[in-house]
């Protein structure tokens, strides 16, 4: 069924504030003029109770807004959609400041929340990949990030606009935000904060209209049946830190001034079935907290007065929430030469090239090897470092910067005295090499569990590759020897991403028993919201007991695939989710747009 049906049947039943209908209100708020609209001058088939709110024009203050484009103000754009709906759109360009806006929803009770949203044409190129604006109700502690979803596919790849994404000009995203008890409370929604209104990531920020759905009493029933409880709480969030010290493709680095800024960011994840909060506090060794081991990223790599320290933020935010947080590391090197951004520097790598790994050729690789007691000991440090703000764990993320062990000196001197010959005249996947060379990651696995044992009750999660070119690789590749890791109990948890087989699962399951929690990553990052949970449910019934997410923080703004994958640990409920996951999303089709046609205009690219 296309998704336009649902449109249809749900948009096209609704109590409507439109423009033309306020102004011949006189003396009325509109604000309250849902109960005088007038039913028969709309085009639609309109039901008590559902209410579409279309006219931005009532936000608040007024001084924010321009029907003229006025510079630093919200823009006001009339449009109409094929359905009947009219209003006055909001939009905002990320290069100007333009403030809040707050709009008044006078709804008592509670409702689901749907958020319409237009993709403009434009100029600014930003990536979708942190959403395009902010909003909040009343009661919420933080903003969210939201955004137009239209990119969000099922797992057969279709997408919601049939493939066709020019569409996204000529229609608006009509997305599920969420179902709240609405009594008392109003919508308040900004422009994106840095450090996401940078030029790689600004875009148009845009309200076209709120939808409101009234809960049934058997709807409120099943509401309640998604409250968080210790069982459903099974979910792990892995929370990149690129946007701190700048991504490994060439950013710049953002330190938070305000506590606030995590109270925003970490609102997404309150309430829902999250369990771990893994927080990548070490990028190799650039950190992303106080540290006096590590690299700050500045010249003089000195902490300044005016940050906020995101690990000490964090950490009070994950246990305020009933939340477990880890701080995470990966073994991030330097990166290519050309690139000078922060995350390159690796100051560390830098001073100790005598420690790097080496292939077949002796050539140089841009990590250092865990074959050298100095280096293991280098990470354990920073390690320390970040146990000591009273977190619960520590995750390794071994499905990148792989190999940790390849041809150095030390490793092939150990192999010809066990073996007789030089390892590099194998294979790099032969049996005998890949033992060794996964000798070398254990014990530092080994090393990591005494560190974190210093405390009792404290935990060790480890992030590794599922599958790559549809074959395992955390063993032949990335020498993970998870199954001694079960026998010799070194973890916790074991985190496959992406894609791990079900044969590994069922595998690792009767090994680790119920001591060790399997939870598999929920890949692609996009999908819709019921494929997660067919994929949840897939592995649940393979014997995950958990599930994680990679790149978290990249999934929260695409508000409808949220609003399921917030609920994955309620296992009996999943199928609701399948069956009401096309209901969260649809695609309204414009009629006119700033007083043109829309089908016939804006046909230039």
């Amino acid at each position: 069924m296309e998704r336009r049906n649902f449109i249809k049947t749900s948009i096209a039943s609704a109590v409507l504030l439109t423009a033309p209908q306020l102004k011949g209100l006189s003396n009325v708020d509109p604000t309250e003029s849902k109960s005088v609209v007038n039913k028969k001058s709309s085009k639609l088939p309109l039901k008590d109770g559902v209410i579409v709110i279309s006219d931005m024009s009532v936000c608040k203050p007024a001084k924010n807004l321009s029907r003229t484009f006025e510079k630093n103000k919200w823009q006001l754009v009339e449009y109409e959609t094929v359905e009947g709906i009219k209003g006055f759109m909001a939009s905002a360009y990320p290069d100007q400041t333009c403030g809040e806006l707050t709009l008044p929803l006078n709804a008592k009770g509670v409702y689901k929340i749907y958020l319409g949203i237009y993709e403009s044409k434009s100029h600014y190129k930003g990536d979708s990949k942190y959403g395009r604006f902010e909003v909040k109700l009343t009661d919420d502690q933080g903003y969210r990030r939201v955004g137009p979803e239209w990119q969000t596919v099922d797992e057969d790849g279709s997408d919601k606009f049939g493939g066709h994404e020019v569409k996204i000009y000529k229609a608006i995203t009509d997305a599920y935000w969420k179902t709240a008890d609405l009594t008392g409370q109003s919508l308040t929604f900004r422009q994106l904060n840095y450090p996401y209104n940078r030029r790689e990531h600004g875009t148009i920020a845009n309200l076209t209209y709120v939808k409101l759905e009234p809960l049934s009493e058997k709807e409120k029933l099943k509401w309640q049946q998604f409250r968080q409880t210790d069982e459903t709480h099974r979910l792990a969030l892995i929370f990149c830190t690129g946007q701190f010290t700048g991504h490994t493709r060439g950013t710049y680095t953002f330190r938070p001034t305000s506590k606030d800024w995590f109270k925003d960011e970490f609102e997404p994840y309150r309430h829902t079935d999250i369990k771990i909060f893994i927080f990548e506090a070490l990028r190799g060794n650039s950190c992303v907290y106080k540290t006096s081991i590590g690299s700050h990223g500045t010249e003089d790599n000195q902490w300044k007065k005016e940050w906020v320290d995101p690990l000490e933020e964090f950490t009070k935010l994950a246990h305020e929430n009933d939340m477990k947080i880890f701080a995470s590391m990966r073994f991030i090197g330097p990166q290519y030469p050309m690139n000078r951004s922060p995350i390159a520097w690796a100051s560390y790598y830098w001073k100790n090239p005598q420690w790097t790994m080496l292939n077949k050729e002796g050539i140089p690789i841009t990590n250092l090897s865990l074959a050298y007691p100095e280096v293991r000991q280098y990470w354990l440090s920073l390690l320390r470092e970040t146990l000591s703000y009273g977190i619960d764990g520590i995750q390794l993320h071994l499905n990148r910067s792989e190999p940790y062990v390849f041809y150095e000196e030390p490793v092939v001197k150990s192999f010809i005295n066990k073996f007789g010959f030089d390892p590099r005249t194998l294979s790099r996947e032969d049996p005998r090499w890949v033992e060794h060379s996964a000798e070398y990651l254990t014990q530092f696995i080994r090393e990591v569990r005494m560190l974190v044992d210093e405390i009792p009750g404290r935990e060790l999660g480890i992030t590794i590759s599922g599958r790559k070119n549809g074959r395992p690789v955390h063993y032949t590749e990335n020498h993970c020897d998870v199954e001694t890791w079960i026998t010799e109990q070194l973890v916790d948890y074991i985190m496959p991403t992406p894609y791990l087989h079900e044969s590994h699962l069922k595998k690792w399951r009767k090994l680790g028993g119920s001591r060790v929690h399997i939870w598999p990553d929920l890949m692609p990052r996009a999908q819709t919201a019921a494929s997660y949970a067919r994929n949840a449910k897939k592995y649940y019934e393979a014997g995950a007991d958990g599930l994680c997410l990679w790149d978290g923080e990249r999934r929260t703004h695409r508000i409808t695939e949220w609003s399921a994958v917030q609920r994955l640990g309620h296992k009996n409920q999943l199928d609701q989710i399948v069956k009401e996951g096309p209901s969260y999303y649809g695609a309204v089709d414009l009629k006119t747009l700033g007083g043109f046609d829309v089908k016939w205009s804006f046909k230039d690219g």
